[in-house]
């Protein structure tokens, strides 16, 4: 971003200022996390056009996540760099980018199934989009305006 041919710093919104709230739950009889959020953050020239029309999904592809396709799905491999803790105690969960701070620290209350399937692989595919409530996930995914990332989840009691 410039401003008077000067160069900005990347601004990276954090996850408070995208409302974000993470979901446990499954799609395609994989365990995930739905990022939740009930506003999509965008980017306006100064004429008032939209730039960035999803702001976030723009960060967690610059990250590694790739659009969400059906029938292809998630990607086998996990995604370089994402970090993923979960404490049992208090159910919290904290999402860390590459290089780049937290995408998410907050709650995010599991069922024993959930945390047994994901423990079995080491993984979970998170998956971003415009997606309010889960309500909102199989019409975003359907439409192709989702994100995925798979990762490496550490659960801590």
């Amino acid at each position: 971003m410039k401003d008077h041919d000067t160069e900005l710093p990347r601004y990276v919104p954090t996850g408070s200022e995208l409302q974000l709230a993470a979901q446990s739950g499954y799609f395609a009889d994989e365990a995930v996390i739905f990022m939740l959020r009930p506003h999509t953050m965008q980017v306006h020239d100064a004429q008032g056009k939209v730039e960035i029309p999803d702001l976030l999904e723009v960060l967690v592809r610059e990250a590694g996540g790739q659009q969400l396709t059906l029938p292809s799905l998630f990607a086998p491999v996990r995604t370089p760099g994402w970090r993923v803790v979960l404490r049992l105690s208090g159910e919290s969960l904290v999402v860390r980018l590459p290089g780049q701070g937290s995408l998410y620290e907050g709650s995010m209350p599991t069922e024993q199934r959930w945390r047994r399937d994901v423990a079995a692989t080491g993984d979970v595919v998170i998956i971003t989009g415009p997606m309010a409530d889960p309500t909102c996930v199989d019409p975003a995914i359907h439409a192709g305006l989702t994100t995925h990332v798979r990762v490496k989840l550490s659960i801590r009691r």
